[in-house]
């Protein structure tokens, strides 16, 4: 077996192991979370147990984060975070490096998953069921709610991770939820992390992810026929953003 076999095995060995980690971490802190969704409505301790999560999983995985312009983001502002989409693993990496309270836009079918999917659910993540047209209309009076309420949204307008680490199309759903709710967009470039998890397959190499938070963009004074632009800009600005 040469170099490069021996390598790619015990990269796929590492992600037997990030697999394992997951389930024990849910296994562990599930419980005492989903007390936590049923008791506490303001989304806090939710909040807490959902970060707990993440940083014992990107840690144990030998997973690093680097986060770029943080300090422009006010603190008690929510926001609307756009984002492209290389890995799954850039949903702990998000949960990790802000400061504040996030919920994702997610597939509904995750919300099946015991205690992980149930945890989304009652913890007020937006669970959209693609195939029913009336779904987005509730997610997106769901998430105005939700940033009345200081919790900020996060949402991956390609609507999957990318198959070859390039930045995709951007679907318009996050900009005209933007433009209705008025709410600040803030685009985040994530990098690196398709070189350490890409979609196709599940080997796993440690490394550094990189987030570069852009600066705000203000939908104020914007109508919904603006949407296409907004989308375009952000776009642009992400794929400036990422780093080579």
């Amino acid at each position: 077996m040469d170099a490069r076999n021996t390598f790619q095995f015990t990269a796929f060995l590492r992600g037997l192991l990030l697999i394992l980690s997951a389930a024990g971490y849910t296994a562990i802190l599930g419980p005492p979370a989903l007390v936590a969704c049923l008791l506490d409505p303001s989304g806090r301790w939710p909040s807490f147990f959902q970060r707990t999560w993440v940083n014992w999983l990107l840690r144990s995985n030998g997973i690093r984060l680097r986060s770029i312009g943080l300090e422009q983001l006010e603190k008690g502002q929510s926001y609307i975070l756009v984002s492209n989409h290389a890995s799954i693993l850039d949903i702990p990496g998000i949960i990790s490096a802000l400061s504040f309270p996030v919920r994702f836009v997610a597939k509904k079918s995750l919300g099946w998953f015991p205690l992980f999917g149930w945890f989304l659910s009652l913890s007020h993540h937006i669970l959209i069921d693609r195939k029913k047209a009336n779904s987005a209309l509730v997610s997106l009076k769901k998430a105005g709610a939700l940033l009345k309420n200081g919790i900020s949204i996060v949402v991956f307008p390609e609507g999957t991770r990318t198959p070859d680490g390039q930045v995709k199309n951007f679907k318009e759903g996050a900009f005209l939820l933007a433009l209705q709710s008025k709410a600040q967009i803030v685009p985040v470039s994530i990098s690196r992390s398709y070189q350490i998890l890409p979609r196709t397959g599940w080997c796993f190499r440690p490394g550094l992810i990189e987030l570069n938070i852009g600066e705000p963009i203000s939908t104020e004074g914007l109508s919904l026929r603006e949407a296409h632009q907004l989308r375009k800009k952000v776009r642009d600005t992400i794929i400036k953003n990422l780093k080579t």
